[in-house]
């Protein structure tokens, strides 16, 4: 990230991450970012993260926690799939410049994210590659912006059953909120507002179209 970014999310936390009281040796609000953001990033243990950070284990593990939650708060401003006129005619023009696919509102696809063992139930969140996961769904705009995340599934769950229980058709059917299309993968259905690649293209125009859905 940058230090631009970094600075932002700093200004974006400060009243969530400052010190509820007096006393000891509160951790300045830009330590108690970056700290965490080393963490994501490396996929590192959190003992790992002080030593680099010049903090404690357990200084790592509260900021963690409190970053994470302060992050979540805020989340809804900026995930956001907006349906107002001009926000559908802004993708639907810069998807058009990306490949020239028309009419289209966002991509949607799955990606694992990697988890420990449940305790309960555990082989239900072991995925099709035979380890742990959640399958998370993620529908981004012509800018890769995230408009909505699914992430309440497990690894053990379909893409096209995640699509048909997340919040996205509600957007797209009767009565619709938006005009328009979703780009998705081969493992989604067919639908009337989502489209996906011709599995056995037989003709150049199928060609041309699955071209142009991968290059979107």
């Amino acid at each position: 990230m940058s230090s631009e970014a970094v600075t932002h999310l700093c200004a974006l936390l400060n009243n969530d991450l400052q010190p509820l009281g007096f006393g000891g040796h509160p951790m300045p609000v830009a330590l108690k970012v970056t700290v965490p953001l080393n963490f994501y990033t490396s996929a590192s243990f959190q003992g790992s993260t002080g030593d680099l950070c010049g903090v404690s284990q357990s200084a790592v593990h509260l900021c963690i926690w409190e970053v994470t939650n302060a992050l979540y708060r805020t989340a809804g401003n900026y995930v956001l799939f907006r349906t107002d006129p001009e926000s559908q005619a802004r993708r639907v023009i810069g998807f058009g410049t990306t490949a020239g696919f028309p009419q289209e509102q966002g991509l949607s696809d799955c990606t694992h994210v990697v988890i420990k063992a449940a305790t309960e139930q555990p082989a239900t969140y072991v995925n099709r590659k035979g380890f742990y996961t959640l399958n998370v769904q993620l529908v981004c705009d012509h800018r890769k912006h995230f408009l909505q995340v699914c992430p309440r599934f497990l690894g053990s769950c379909h893409d096209s059953f995640i699509l048909r229980q997340s919040q996205v058709p509600l957007l797209f059917i009767s009565p619709a909120q938006i005009q328009g299309l979703i780009l998705g993968v081969k493992s989604y259905p067919l639908l009337t507002w989502l489209v996906t690649p011709v599995r056995n293209p037989s003709s150049n125009a199928q060609e041309r179209k699955n071209a142009c859905h991968s290059s979107t």
